[in-house]
């Protein structure tokens, strides 16, 4: 009795282990994109890295949502395995925004009859200066709610 309690114990536990191998999905992360924040404030200062594992024709780094400015461009051509390629871009956040995203996209052509092959790697950076704006809580009773029993009988 104990032994079958065992496999279906460990039955189960497999099920549950390949159900959230399934779930997560692959990063694939071909640039090698790091990133490093140099320095925080009303602009801050991102280092960007890259160490491909297989070759662009061109990289670029791209403001996204949040950002209100982004010096200088930073892009690269010829991106080959192995090589080693960095920059640095100073952005700043759009007024309001509670973040800010970067993404670095890779582009190459494998065949000429097809579209390009694209990879995007993303940096997401925090608003230290965003303020959450307060929740305003009602203390009045929801107007279709029927309290059971009535607030004036008594318990």
């Amino acid at each position: 009795m104990r032994a079958q309690n065992l496999l279906k114990a460990a039955a189960g536990i497999s099920v549950v282990l390949a159900s959230v191998a399934l779930a997560t999905p692959p990063t694939h992360n071909a640039l090698g994109a790091t990133f490093k924040v140099i320095s925080r404030g009303q602009t801050s200062t991102i280092e960007i890295r890259l160490k491909p594992r297989t070759s662009f024709d061109t990289v670029r780094v791209e403001a996204a949502s949040g950002v209100g400015s982004l010096t200088p461009p930073c892009s690269f051509t010829a991106v080959v395995v192995g090589g080693s390629y960095a920059c640095q871009v100073s952005v700043s956040h759009r007024i309001g925004e509670a973040s800010l995203t970067l993404n670095v996209v890779g582009e190459k052509t494998v065949d000429p009859e097809r579209p390009r092959l694209v990879e995007v790697s993303h940096f997401t950076l925090a608003n230290a200066a965003f303020v959450t704006p307060a929740v305003k809580r009602l203390h009045k009773p929801t107007p279709s709610l029927i309290l059971t029993p009535a607030q004036d009988t008594t318990k």
